[in-house]
């Protein structure tokens, strides 16, 4: 028979139908409904007191691994009492790296510990597990450092645990993400809203966005320290988008066809970027206006002018002043932005830290 499938209810020699499996038709379909995992969720601070196959060193040549579940290979695991495992002796003046595994056997019908041993060498390496469908198919639990000549291993956890399945909402991706387990992701999959597509992860204190998918979002700057009416002439348009936790694109553009002056109490023209900025720190941008237009000489700046964005140390904020060489001298360094000069155009755009987490 070219084709089989499984597992129907009855068999049909004619389709290729069976309802029986056998044990390698069993893992080559149940290991495809999740890696290999230890049967315990992480939603929240783990302790290690608390976890399940809790190993410690007994003595030279033996640890103990504490009860637990797993699922490995497509087959589930149960430790029920507390196993002690045989270390090999190292007697040889380098040491060497072993691997607490847990094993599934196929040639013996059965998952079990078992240590997978190393070899010793200056900068001894970790034995890699054996993963071979209808073989031997492994899990590392624990990774052990046996010292030269006789000395006591040490174990460092290698075993991979549980987490809470990713969801979607099409709605209200917030509120329903706070309701769900800690360390949970989740998506807005309302792809007509405002938002697009967006990820949350479900943190110890509140859901936050981890990234944004759909399209970049648009938002109109505000000119900071300019008076309403001359903002209210520019043309303004920006753009940003979650690229990580905590973590923001943006891009603006000003254009003007009149010239835009900070007012007299300030110093500085500056920009609202879409969120508030980390300023733990401090941040900078880059960015240029495009000051080529007929009536540049009467502006008094040059053709093209560098600008330096700047979230200076402090508070978060959304102000992000604009900075420019001195016209005075390179030596003076920078000034804050005096104006946007008419019929020119200004772009700046970057990378910054968001205040999403407590600075």
């Amino acid at each position: 028979m070219a084709e089989i499938s499984y597992p129907f209810n009855a068999d049909n020699s004619t389709t290729g139908a069976t309802k029986a499996v056998s044990e390698a038709q069993w893992q080559n379909m149940s290991h495809l409904w999740g890696g290999d995992r230890i049967d315990h969720l992480l939603a929240g601070q783990a302790s290690s007191a608390d976890l399940p196959f809790r190993g410690r060193v007994v003595s030279v040549n033996t640890v103990e691994i504490r009860p637990g579940k797993a699922w490995v290979g497509g087959f589930y695991y149960e430790l029920t009492a507390a196993k002690n495992l045989t270390v090999d002796a190292n007697s040889a003046t380098t040491d060497r790296i072993d691997m607490i595994v847990i094993r599934a056997d196929m040639s013996k019908s059965s998952v079990n510990l078992a240590i997978r041993k190393g070899a010793n060498g200056a900068t001894p390496v970790a034995p890699g597990v054996v993963r071979q469908a209808g073989g031997i198919w492994e899990m590392p639990l624990y990774q052990i450092t046996v010292p030269a000549k006789g000395g006591l291993p040490t174990l460092y956890s290698r075993g991979p645990y549980n987490m809470p399945p990713a969801v979607s909402f099409p709605w209200n991706p917030t509120p329903s993400t706070a309701a769900l387990p800690k360390n949970t992701i989740s998506y807005d999959l309302d792809s007509n809203g405002p938002g697009e597509i967006t990820e949350y992860f479900n943190y110890s204190d509140k859901p936050r966005i981890s990234r944004q998918l759909g399209a970049t979002r648009k938002y109109t700057p505000s000119l900071v320290n300019v008076p309403t009416l001359q903002q209210g002439l520019a043309d303004r348009k920006g753009r940003y988008r979650w690229i990580g936790p905590n973590t923001i694109w943006f891009s603006v553009r000003v254009s003007t066809p009149a010239d835009i002056k900070h007012v007299e109490a300030s110093w500085y023209v500056g920009i609202s970027l879409p969120v508030s900025a980390s300023a733990a720190t401090g941040q900078t941008f880059h960015g240029m206006i495009q000051n080529t237009s007929p009536r540049q000489p009467a502006s008094g700046l040059p053709n093209y002018v560098q600008l330096t964005g700047w979230v200076p140390v402090g508070k978060a904020t959304t102000t992000c002043i604009l900075l420019y060489p001195s016209p005075k001298t390179l030596a003076a360094g920078l000034d804050g932005l005096p104006k946007i000069p008419a019929s020119s155009s200004l772009v700046i755009s970057g990378v910054y830290e968001a205040a999403d987490f407590p600075q």
